[in-house]
């Protein structure tokens, strides 16, 4: 039983490396940038908040439930039975270590705990408190409806999603401001086969349990969606399927269709004037 949860987070671990808190579901997104730098964002659709702790608290739970504590003779290499004392010291030092561990969890996500309600009703809440985010409807096990849309100057990075108190989230779409006035957009969150590991380890891990029982995550999904820039500045590269495409008198589109067969997140590199 120990090692199952030790293998819980090992498993856990480079997840929360590589930041799949958030992800996306079925959406629309674009980004418009004009060549003097002014932009307009929009995300509209679903994004997952993924239940890690959930993972953590069956895999506790099943450990305290059938812990029998480790004793050893004199010599500290020929086993023994523990007695009740001993038995009930290590169960106390084992119940403090996974709530240290599941604090450490919770502190990555900024105290939110996606299985509790209270813990929804805070990820809303601080949403709703920042620029942009126009709807947040939580339709239940993790999956919220969100309308998102802001306009500004390109004049420093910017990211979506960005939320207060939450270390290291992995943007959807971000723009990078360089020096000779060229702007770098890279979709991260977008990379459906870059993440696909993950996910399906994700997945695997959610119908995991010692005792046979699924541990539950909730639903695990896969990016679905259409993500579009268009702009009136040059474009230099991208790696769309079809190039820029014309969108009126003088903007140009570049478009990227988000499934469980892209390959690469989408990225072009603009040049403003």
């Amino acid at each position: 039983m120990r090692k199952y949860c030790k293998l819980i987070v090992a498993l856990l671990a480079p997840l929360l490396l590589a930041s799949c808190f958030l992800t996306p579901g079925k959406f629309t997104s674009e980004l418009e940038i004009d060549a003097d730098g002014s932009f307009a964002f929009t995300y509209e659709g679903e994004i997952y908040m993924l239940g890690f702790q959930n993972l953590m608290k069956a895999g506790a739970a099943e450990e305290e439930a059938s812990f029998k504590g480790e004793c050893f003779e004199d010599d500290g290499m020929t086993e023994r039975d523990c007695n009740a004392e001993e038995v009930e010291q290590q169960l106390e030092a084992k119940k403090t270590e996974n709530a240290q561990m599941m604090a450490m969890f919770g502190g990555l996500f900024g105290g939110i705990d996606p299985a509790s309600p209270e813990g929804v009703a805070e990820f809303v809440s601080r949403l709703e408190k920042q620029k942009g985010w126009n709807k947040i409807v939580h339709r239940g096990e993790g999956i919220f409806d969100i309308a998102y849309s802001i306009e500004g100057q390109l004049d420093r990075n910017f990211s979506f999603p960005e939320l207060e108190k939450v270390q290291g989230i992995t943007p959807f779409v971000v723009a990078i401001v360089r020096k000779d006035s060229a702007i770098r957009i890279d979709a991260p969150g977008f990379a459906v086969e870059q993440n696909g590991s993950s996910l399906g380890m994700l997945s695997a891990m959610s119908g995991m349990s010692e005792s046979g029982k699924p541990a539950d995550m909730g639903p695990i999904p896969v990016p679905d969606g259409v993500f579009r820039i268009v702009t009136n500045a040059d474009i230099l590269t991208n790696n769309t399927e079809d190039g820029p495409t014309a969108e009126g008198a003088d903007l140009r589109a570049l478009r990227w269709v988000i499934n469980q067969r892209t390959k690469a997140p989408p990225e072009a590199l603009l040049k403003l004037d």
